[in-house]
């Protein structure tokens, strides 16, 4: 990804009259505008507030239209950007001490009712107004199927007792396909990436699970002002997500998955399992807050 931060250009250019160079820059800015970031300076009472390492470098990440919505933080800056593969985000930044990602990693060869112990323990964490947020991710042979209907014959014939895949879950399949491709491929990144549930997160951020459903009004409003004294530039993050034509949900859920990367980077992130079952290709079962 291309910003101004990573780009820097002299102040004058030598071949430029003033005119040209004002164009020139102002051409600049709107490209760079058009593509990715707004980057805000990160003040001491911000580093406080947030009760982490000021120094980590994290992201948090949540699946949106056409990609992926990104919040990376650093000890001088905020980032809001919109990537359209997830090995991007490695690529183009090798300093991520930690990435929270709400996507499910590490899956059951066989169904089991509830899902994963992990998924188990979030619900139950929720209770019953949130806790229907928390859906069963996929047995690892659903995701070879080309169809939803293929998907949960797939799932039922894992288990006599399995049942089929929910739409919802079916619809996120390839944003779980690329995260379980990439970390099998490149395993080095195992320790970097830990699966959130921005619900979870939202819970342990205000002390007890959210009141509203997150797109709701009430609910973007709640979810808001638990951000915006984890994030004091949290209104010109929200404003720069916008910007980028993110949606409302999604640049609120990659904010406090990114709260949660923060935690995870300063060694203060718990797991909601006592164990870390691995699945078939050795990948984690559990959700980290």
């Amino acid at each position: 990804m291309i910003s101004g931060a990573d780009h820097p250009t002299a102040a004058r250019s030598p071949w430029l009259d003033g005119y040209d160079a004002e164009r020139l820059i102002g051409s600049i800015r709107r490209e760079c505008l058009d593509q990715i970031v707004v980057i805000f300076s990160r003040t001491r009472s911000a580093e406080r507030s947030m009760h982490t390492d000021p120094t980590a470098c994290v992201a948090g990440v949540d699946g949106a239209p056409g990609g992926w919505a990104v919040v990376i933080t650093g000890p001088n800056q905020s980032i809001v950007k919109k990537i359209t593969a997830i090995a991007n985000l490695f690529e183009n930044h090798h300093e991520l001490k930690a990435v929270a990602i709400d996507v499910p990693i590490g899956l059951l060869d066989s169904y089991e009712i509830g899902g994963r112990a992990c998924d188990k323990a979030a619900r139950k964490l929720l209770g019953r107004m949130r806790g229907s947020s928390v859906f069963p991710p996929p047995v690892r042979s659903a995701l070879l199927a080309d169809s939803w209907i293929e998907a949960c014959a797939n799932s039922r014939a894992s288990n006599p007792q399995a049942k089929g895949i929910s739409k919802q879950a079916f619809a996120i399949f390839p944003k779980i396909i690329e995260v379980d491709a990439l970390l099998q491929t490149r395993p080095q990144l195992r320790d970097l990436t830990f699966e959130v549930h921005p619900e979870i997160c939202f819970a342990e951020l205000g002390g007890r699970p959210t009141t509203h459903r997150k797109s709701s009004r009430l609910g973007r409003q709640e979810r808001r002002e638990l951000l915006a004294g984890a994030f004091p530039d949290f209104e010109a993050l929200e404003k720069n997500g916008r910007e980028q034509r993110l949606p409302i949900e999604d640049i609120l859920d990659a904010l406090v998955a990114c709260w949660s990367a923060l935690r995870l980077a300063s060694g203060k992130a718990r797991k909601l399992t006592e164990t870390i079952a691995r699945d078939r290709a050795g990948l984690p079962m559990t959700i980290w807050v």
